[in-house]
């Protein structure tokens, strides 16, 4: 599956200013998000207190407006 594709089937919610809020995904490319995240960090072997102060970390760069572009974030991922 390539990149337009998942374009495609994404959807973003939006507040009252229209404003993107949150992203719909398809469960099926969630699963394989899940599966090639569990894959890496088993490879990793990163410590679950290590991945949640990630995903925290991920919260506060996303609130600060440090996001990537989602062609850059699917790169290397085989859907």
């Amino acid at each position: 599956m390539n990149i337009d594709t998942l374009n495609n089937q994404i959807r973003y919610l939006t507040n009252q200013e229209g404003k993107p809020t949150d992203v719909l995904i398809p469960l099926t490319i969630w699963e394989t998000i899940i599966e090639k995240l569990n894959l890496e960090t088993t490879e990793q072997n990163d410590s679950k207190e290590q991945l949640i102060a990630d995903f925290k970390q991920s919260l506060i760069d996303a609130k600060e407006g440090k996001t990537y572009p989602l062609e850059e974030l699917w790169e290397g991922i085989d859907v």
